[in-house]
């Protein structure tokens, strides 16, 4: 009963019908599958669309420009804006969100993107994704990877620290990643 009120929950912070289907039945087979257990994904889920909502009615541009992950309440934020109040500003809306527990702004202050860095972020991005869906270690649905001017941020939850080194490594090795934030936690717990 509890699983299907949330459900309706997110049903009801939906705003197209054809998607809502596919997208619950998304939600709820990928979060089986994860390290963090379903009724953690699903608040972490509608933490997500509380927070892409909170950003969009402040600020529709900043939204697009912008990429969120949610794991156990810790938010992730990474992209590019052009000046640090903006930054700061959309950091106040996201603490404004109920369920939020952390937030790790890793936005990036930056006045060009241009073509070339968005190609090497999105090759990069794409080649750690590919290796870490293929690796037998560990489950890629648990991590959340995103690639900002060659630099690789990854958050998630892993079962042990060495699950934490594949990824790491995986990212580290990545072709034009320069550096690696790491925000992933391991799983404590275990029930």
């Amino acid at each position: 009963m509890r699983l299907f009120l949330l459900l309706i929950i997110i049903l009801n912070l939906q705003s197209c019908a054809a998607p809502i289907i596919g997208g619950v039945g998304a939600i709820a087979f990928s979060s089986s599958a994860q390290e963090k257990g379903l009724g953690t994904s699903i608040n972490d889920k509608v933490i997500y669309v509380k927070l892409r909502n909170a950003i969009y009615d402040w600020d529709p541009s900043v939204s697009q420009k912008i990429s969120i992950s949610v794991d156990n309440g810790s938010v992730l934020i990474t992209g590019t804006l052009r000046n640090i109040d903006t930054k700061i500003n959309l950091t106040k809306v996201i603490w404004e969100v109920k369920g939020v527990k952390e937030v790790n702004n890793k936005i990036q202050i930056s006045e060009t993107n241009n073509l070339k860095n968005i190609a090497k972020d999105l090759a990069s991005l794409g080649e750690i994704r590919a290796k870490l869906m293929a690796s037998k270690q560990l489950n890629s649905l648990n991590f959340s990877v995103d690639v900002v001017n060659n630099i690789a941020y990854i958050s998630g939850i892993a079962s042990n620290e060495e699950e934490i080194s594949i990824v790491t490594q995986i990212a580290q090795e990545a072709r034009f990643i320069k550096e690696v934030q790491n925000f992933v936690k391991v799983n404590k717990d275990r029930r």
